[in-house]
């Protein structure tokens, strides 16, 4: 839990970095660069998330 909470916590860090990036006088080529590694990084946001969703949404082990 703690592991997964660091890892959204370090896209999300990341993420507001390219988007401050972007405010910066940036080539096309920069810019286009930025705007992927950001795709790239929702993406992995919503991976994890529907990763958490699909654990959560398992039925509990009773030990039965």
């Amino acid at each position: 839990m703690v592991a997964r909470f660091a890892l959204i916590q370090a896209h999300d860090d990341s993420i507001r970095r390219y988007q401050r990036l972007l405010n910066t006088p940036l080539t096309d080529l920069e810019r286009e660069y930025v705007e992927s590694r950001i795709s790239e990084k929702r993406l992995a946001l919503q991976s994890i998330r529907e990763a958490r969703d699909t654990v959560n949404s398992l039925p509990a082990n009773r030990g039965v």
